[in-house]
């Protein structure tokens, strides 16, 4: 049986600590002088629950979701309450089942048993609102909406720290699934349009939930770039399968490396559907 070694803490602030979890997936915990907030669950595969617990030594916290992917969700059954976008409702569902979320890690090498696998959980998440705000004495925390990644994605502004989190929702390598599992690049766009116009003057410093995405502020507006350019025909639009079976499209080639060489971080992986 999995114990908590398995989840490895990394000091970004005297407020946010990073947690490397199993299957190349960060969570955060930000621990405020009166209560603290967990922010996802990584796939649920071993003691999370406890791991926080003695982390956070008998402080009070909340769960928040960035969205509800089984990579971020997988534990949210271990927690009592656990905050998240509605819109994902469906796709938590689906992404907490335990044969999902054990059939990725097994493809990461990760040697477990049932019983280290968190239960499902279908109902009992409380409503995140954009603009939501949670006080934690030395820091307050706001849900910004970057919908799109999938329709109830969120960042979250550190508001004191000036760091926004932005989970998967806008990166160097943003996916956009299709179907119900996203929005359209339309939509993802009025979103960062929305979030940049309300946000921008109030963090310099961006976080994300996978250690191969990166880049700062400007990936927000490169992103919107990006949106038009692919609303309008102009990107490279590279074929690459593997989005659930199907096609879908890249928006800027890269290198070898993964890196644009035209020196812009945002890039955008899209289904055909989502192209409208």
């Amino acid at each position: 049986m999995l114990g908590t070694d398995i989840f490895k803490t990394e000091k970004i602030t005297d407020i946010i600590t990073r947690v490397k979890m199993p299957g190349n997936v960060y969570g955060y915990i930000a621990t405020g002088s009166q209560r603290a907030a967990v922010i996802d669950t990584g796939f649920g595969v071993g003691p999370y629950r406890e791991f926080v617990e003695n982390f956070l030594k008998g402080k009070p916290y909340v769960l928040i979701l960035t969205h509800g992917h089984f990579d971020h969700s997988g534990a949210a059954s271990q927690f009592d309450e656990v905050y998240m976008d509605l819109k994902d409702l469906d796709i938590a569902r689906e992404h907490t089942q335990k044969k999902i979320r054990a059939g990725f890690m097994k493809n990461y090498g990760i040697d477990f048993e049932d019983s280290d696998i968190a239960e499902p959980m279908e109902d009992g998440y409380l409503p995140l609102g954009y603009g939501q705000r949670f006080d934690l004495g030395s820091e307050v925390l706001e849900i910004v909406c970057l919908g799109g990644h999938t329709p109830g994605s969120v960042g979250i502004l550190f508001e004191k720290e000036r760091i926004l989190l932005a989970g998967d929702a806008c990166c160097s390598f943003t996916l956009m699934f299709g179907g119900k599992r996203s929005l359209t690049v339309s939509q993802y766009r009025d979103n960062l349009i929305k979030a940049w116009d309300q946000y921008h003057d109030r963090f310099d410093t961006m976080l994300y939930s996978h250690p191969h995405n990166y880049g700062g502020p400007e990936v927000m507006t490169q992103m919107i770039e990006l949106c038009d350019e692919i609303l309008a025909g102009k990107d490279d639009r590279v074929p690459l399968k593997g989005m659930f079976g199907q096609t879908s499209y890249v928006a800027k080639k890269e290198n070898e490396n993964h890196v644009r060489p035209d020196g812009k971080i945002a890039n955008l992986q899209y289904a055909e559907d989502c192209a409208k």
